[in-house]
């Protein structure tokens, strides 16, 4: 007996009625009218037609149901099949991805480049085409968090990252030749469209979607997923205008307070933004409020929000009620802080100065030297670039050296407490040319303050208004140096290399040197003159002489170690002394720190390190000061240019300096450039260097004439010294004092002869006491005649130089004068006719 096949059995049961093991069920007859009466009974016994019909049509449509079914199921699988085979060959062509690279793409995005005072106080972001600052999760407000879920993913916290409906929508839409596919995406994968893929409306985009999907709520978790999204999604534009990007962003720029404290009302509105951000934004493109019509789109899509977070029961009834009533607009922000706006000419030095930083690092990090950035321009050019483009987007976290009490007091002191001249025409411009238009310039101002040992620079004023001019006066203009490079270029050398010391013997007298004949800014001459008398009075003619010997001593040396760019022609003219070279305050102001930081170059500096956002310090500042001078050197110029309060070219504040002496052990020196068009005065002590630099944007003589001069650098420096030391008296300095080295000493010599007093002849000579160093050159001299009394007298700049030039009446100082030359010594105070208290330099031709 065969076995019988159920499975096949039950498919047979499945389209037909019939038992199969039952008889089957024939017409019998052995004859044609047999089989009529054997059908009629049959009829008959079935009952009515109608009976006979319905039975019929029943066995016929349930079989025609059950074959649609099986039909449909199998279409069914088959099409499904065929969908499946077609996303696999979508997303055949997408690279596999490693989990650091997808955590990469998801957290990692442009971010605005925050900068930090030296004291600590944030200075507020950068200038970027699109604000973001990222958050952590905790820092987040629930709020924020129940309002997204509760209106973009209520299933947030149950999904794997896709809602299958949402991919079976979207595959009948393609099917259908259907434009776009439909919304309801996750927010995972919202996050995985926004930083990993395009908008591009395809299926191919939407495969790829849902695949990253998968693997991302596999890698991340949901906090993290969260995170991400908050911190990457576009909120439209904060109150400056600003397009703006992240919830801290958002909440900063929209409502003036972090993330963590926005509550249900403001949670909501912000959580409804990212939909259609320009849409529902309140701000336009420049920071004013939208009218009243368009704030309405706003309102509405908050109140939706609410109205899901009340259905999805993230807030009660009560919480919904008060949301609804808070005023919204009537709590926004009315401006968004930014460096830009109220520090311009901070903002843009510290975005110069980070880009020179930045540039070198990506060039690094690609194999390319410094060197080959700066020999090459288009490599240099290429990687400003780059650089440019990080400072902004990269999310950089910059501390600067700026003291922000002491930057707040220099602004406000230029501002109330400055003296300028009037506005100027261009026209009036030394180097003006015939038919150029006239623009009306105002008097300008240029400062810094510097730290001498550290370098860094603790505050400084780029000009008197960043809108009428941008120009940074402080560090980016080049200006006539005037007298201030005569201890640079000349005194300090020469006490370096043992020609002189404050007490040696000058000449201060007129001579014409192939034509050149240059006058005292008085246009007077003063004869013999100890070096720092002539130093703190800034006499010309005594340091030109000086400056003739000191050439033969290779002073380019010490100028190329204080970065000061004075190209050989110069340093071979005779009048390099009188400040022909150009040179900015900020390098003025480092070439004088190394008198106040015992004769070593620490060079100045802005910018005290740069993090990355995941916060690795890619730069910090490695001082490497340079030994430029000896510190017996920095101390004897230190003790000359004290002078200059007392009795010279600063002579106009001495008041000030005697009511600080005993707390801030001030010297200085001023300066002025041909004509008149550039004034300046740089002051120092043990602790810091302060420089200013007056003038106009083109070379305008400030005054017309000496007689005009109202010596407003002057004045304006004291008012600059003493708001500091007010608000900041250790920081300046104060009660430190110059400490005398060892390698200087008080000795009796002849400052004329430079010999010792044992080998002084009092033909020549008196003996003096006064501080030397302990490398002073000192010889016996047999007459005036000697070569290095002659050279140091100008003998080469002067061929009438007589030795009856050679004696007379020295003046030490205005209350000490002596006789050398064999005439009988004598002393006075001090006389009206040497009562020169004027600033510096003469008008000459170089």
């Amino acid at each position: 007996m065969e076995k019988k096949n159920d499975f096949i059995d039950n498919i047979k049961k499945m389209f037909s009625r019939k038992d199969p093991d039952k008889k089957k069920d024939k017409v019998h007859g052995a004859t044609a009218k047999d089989k009529y009466h054997n059908t009629v009974a049959r009829f008959k016994k079935a009952g009515s037609p109608l009976r006979v019909s319905f039975f019929t049509a029943y066995d016929t449509i349930w079989n025609v149901v059950l074959f649609l079914l099986l039909a449909f199921t199998l279409l069914g699988i088959f099409l499904f099949s065929i969908g499946l085979g077609y996303f696999a060959a979508l997303v055949s062509d997408e690279d596999v991805l490693a989990e650091e690279e997808i955590l990469t793409d998801l957290t990692e995005m442009t971010e605005s480049t925050t900068v930090t005072f030296g004291s600590g106080e944030e200075l507020g972001t950068l200038r970027s085409d699109l604000i973001r600052e990222t958050v952590d999760y905790d820092d987040i407000s629930e709020n924020v968090t129940n309002a997204l879920i509760s209106t973009e993913d209520e299933h947030f916290y149950e999904h794997n990252g896709v809602v299958p409906k949402a991919f079976l929508r979207a595959s009948l839409q393609q099917v259908a030749g259907g434009e776009e596919s439909s919304g309801g995406s996750t927010i995972t994968q919202q996050l995985v469209k926004n930083q990993m893929l395009t908008n591009d409306p395809t299926f191919d985009r939407k495969a790829a979607e849902l695949l990253l999907a998968f693997r991302v709520e596999n890698i991340m978790s949901k906090e993290e997923i969260m995170e991400a999204y908050l911190n990457a999604v576009s909120f439209g534009r904060n109150a400056n205008g600003q397009n703006i990007a992240g919830i801290e962003s958002a909440a900063q720029g929209v409502f003036g307070k972090p993330a963590a404290e926005l509550n249900i009302a403001e949670s909501a509105f912000l959580a409804g933004l990212p939909q259609n951000p320009y849409a529902y934004t309140p701000f336009n493109q420049d920071g004013s409020m939208k009218e009243e019509e368009l704030l309405a789109a706003g309102k509405n899509r908050q109140e939706f929000v609410l109205s899901r977070m009340l259905t999805e029961g993230a807030i009660t009834q009560e919480e919904y009620d008060q949301a609804l009533s808070f005023d919204i607009y009537e709590n926004m922000a009315s401006s968004v802080v930014v460096p830009n706006q109220n520090y311009p000419f901070l903002t843009d030095e510290v975005e110069r100065r980070g880009v020179e930083i930045i540039k070198y690092i990506l060039a690094e990090e690609e194999g390319i030297s410094r060197e080959d950035v700066d020999s090459t321009p288009l490599i240099n050019q290429e990687y400003t670039q780059k650089a440019n483009e990080a400072m902004r987007n990269e999310g950089y976290q910059i501390e600067t050296t700026i003291d922000k009490t002491i930057y707040d007091t220099m602004q406000e002191t230029k501002a109330n407490s400055f003296s300028y001249y009037g506005e100027r025409s261009s026209l009036d411009a030394l180097n003006a040319t015939e038919g150029e238009e006239e623009v009306m310039l105002d008097h300008e101002v240029g400062m810094v303050l510097k730290d001498n040992a550290t370098g860094k620079i603790l505050g400084f004023i780029g000009g008197r208004d960043y809108e009428e001019s941008e120009i940074n006066h402080a560090t980016q203009t080049e200006r006539q140096a005037g007298s201030t490079m005569k201890p640079l270029s000349t005194y300090a050398p020469a006490i370096d290399q043992g020609l002189i010391v404050p007490d040696t013997v000058l000449l201060d007298k007129e001579f014409n040197f192939n034509g050149y004949e240059p006058k005292n800014y008085s246009t007077e001459e003063y004869g013999l003159v100890s070096a720092k008398h002539a130093l703190s009075n800034s006499y010309n003619l005594s340091t030109l002489r000086l400056w003739s010997e000191v050439q033969n001593h290779n002073p380019g040396q010490y100028l190329e170690q204080m970065n000061l760019n004075v190209s050989d022609e110069l340093l071979s003219t005779t009048s390099l002394p009188l400040g022909t070279n150009n040179i900015s305050v900020v390098e003025n102001v480092d070439a004088f720190s190394i008198f106040g930081n015992e004769g070593e170059m620490t060079e100045s500096y802005m910018i005290e390190s740069i993090t990355n956002p995941s916060g690795e310090v890619i730069y910090e500042q490695q001082q490497d000061p340079t030994r430029v001078f000896k510190d017996s050197t920095s101390f004897l110029m230190a003790d000359m240019l004290k002078e200059s309060f007392v009795s010279g070219s600063v002579y106009h504040i001495k008041d000030y300096y005697e009511s600080v002496q005993n707390v801030y052990d001030w010297s200085a020196k001023t300066g002025t450039s041909e004509q008149f068009v550039d004034s300046w005065m740089i002051g120092f002590n043990p602790k810091v260097t302060l420089g200013i630099w007056m003038g106009y944007d083109r070379n305008i003589p400030q005054v017309s004439s000496t007689d005009a001069e109202q010596y407003y650098h002057l004045y304006n420096w004291r008012n600059m010294a003493q708001a500091l030391t007010n608000v900041a008296p250790e920081q300046l300095g104060a009660y430190e004092e110059f400490q005398q080295p060892s390698s200087v000493r008080e000795e009796k010599f002849c400052a004329l002869s430079m010999e010792l007093e044992d080998d002084c002849s009092s033909s020549m000579d008196r003996a003096i006491k006064g501080l030397i160093a302990e490398d002073t050159q000192f010889s016996d001299k047999s007459s005036l005649s000697d070569p290095a009394i002659q050279s140091r007298m100008g003998s080469s700049i002067d061929s009438s130089l007589s030795n009856s030039d050679l004696r007379g009446r020295v003046t030490r100082t205005y209350d000490d004068r002596y006789t050398v030359g064999g005439r009988s010594s004598s002393s006075s105070s001090r006389s009206s006719s040497s009562s020169d208290d004027d600033d510096d330099d003469d008008d000459d031709d170089d």
